[in-house]
């Protein structure tokens, strides 16, 4: 898009609530849009909080959301649900063109199968009217890996997906939609899935320099990071197993374990998994609750010297993780599990130390190894993130956004 200003509008049906990353995502991509000197419009639920109408250019429009808890049933209830936002979200779109709203871009942030047959309807009939480009930025695997994770398999759920995939090539106004997503190794899983060329844009942050010294605020103890949900992909209880057997071997000396701790969860087998008792009781680790002010976990990224990414390989294989994103563009080395995104990441635009995924000796032992060398590391992670910053960038993204066919016609 260089230097021209373009009208965009953002479709998202999850800002309704401040639950989930949605706020802070749109926010950044709405900030950073803008101070290019593009115009942003954000489509949200017609019940939003009066924080989200007074933070963003709102239309209200948007009657249901699939996100979330909202989400029930699956089979029939599931296939019904479907079906009637498509064709709700069909209606309020609709509803908006036909008041004489008209955009360069039009962007979904979140879209799933909840939404695609909606969208490719709408192409079909305002593409080139209401907009030039439609862009559907789909971020959720479709597939579920093998053992070794030489090949993936999809079920016949994802079928009525995968056909929407690929009616996106042939029907009117095919030229002006396009199939996006975050990463590389989901652009691969989504060509194998339906054959479609996926177009690989960044998740958009936008990075603000702390008005705090960002380098041992709490005295001389490293500050060790672990922030986000606590869901079993996210690997937590075998942080807590690293945490209690660092203890019995050999505990790095003046650190600091921050947990943020979102709710209890289940593994596979039942096993419900709490705050560690024992840990509770170390002055050297401390839970947090969930955030509720926008400032807190920017503030905490502020004061963290490592930040503990122990996620789970099957998980993060092909997804991208936010707050990786954040660790990199602030300057602060990570631990990461190996043979996931991450890996390649990090070699990109972080540093830090793997470790083998859900195995707790090795998530120890990649603590040790980044406490003891923690200025070599910080140096290098330092070195990398204005390219991080870059590359995360609303910069970046509009400029991708812009460089698309239907864009320059």
């Amino acid at each position: 898009m260089g230097g021209e200003r373009v009208k965009v509008l953002i479709v998202e049906e999850a800002l309704k609530g401040l639950h989930g990353h949605w706020f802070q995502y749109i926010g950044d991509i709405c900030d950073g849009g803008k101070e290019a000197g593009h115009e942003i419009e954000v489509a949200v639920h017609k019940d939003a909080s009066p924080e989200i109408l007074t933070r963003f250019f709102c239309h209200p429009i948007l009657g249901e959301s699939v996100f979330g808890a909202e989400i029930k049933g699956g089979g029939l209830s599931g296939l019904c649900r479907m079906f009637r936002r498509n064709i709700s979200l069909f209606l309020e779109l609709r509803a908006h063109f036909k008041e004489g709203h008209h955009y360069d871009a039009v962007i979904a942030t979140t879209p799933r199968i909840d939404h695609i047959y909606a969208h490719l309807l709408l192409n079909s009939i305002w593409a080139g009217k209401a907009y030039k480009q439609l862009i559907l930025i789909f971020v959720e695997s479709v597939g579920v890996y093998s053992q070794d994770f030489s090949s993936v398999h999809f079920g016949k759920k994802s079928l009525p997906l995968k056909w929407g995939m690929k009616l996106s090539c042939f029907l009117p106004g095919s030229k002006r939609i396009e199939l996006a997503t975050e990463s590389e190794g989901l652009a691969r899983q989504f060509r194998a899935f339906c054959g479609v060329t996926f177009a690989q844009v960044p998740h958009v942050t936008r990075w603000i320099e702390s008005e705090n010294d960002p380098v041992h605020r709490n005295g001389s103890k490293l500050i060790l990071g672990t922030f986000g949900f606590t869901r079993y992909d996210k690997g937590v209880d075998v942080l807590q197993t690293a945490l209690r057997r660092l203890q019995d071997v050999e505990q790095p000396e003046d650190t600091q374990f921050v947990i943020q701790w979102t709710g209890d969860f289940t593994l596979p087998d039942g096993t419900l998994v709490k705050r560690d008792p024992e840990l509770e009781k170390r002055s050297d680790v401390i839970y947090l609750e969930p955030f509720t002010q926008p400032r807190e976990f920017p503030d905490w990224l502020a004061k963290t010297d490592v930040m503990i990414l122990p996620y789970r390989r099957h998980f993060y294989y092909d997804k991208l993780s936010r707050v990786a994103i954040d660790a990199a563009e602030a300057g602060i080395p990570m631990i990461y599990p190996q043979g996931t995104w991450l890996e390649e990441f990090v070699a990109d635009y972080g540093a830090g130390v793997s470790f083998v995924p859900e195995d707790a000796d090795s998530l120890s032992c990649a603590v040790t190894e980044i406490v003891k060398n923690h200025a070599q590391f910080k140096e290098a992670a330092v070195a990398r993130a204005e390219l991080a910053r870059e590359h995360f960038s609303a910069k970046h993204f509009f400029e991708i956004i812009g460089g698309l066919p239907g864009m320059r016609k």
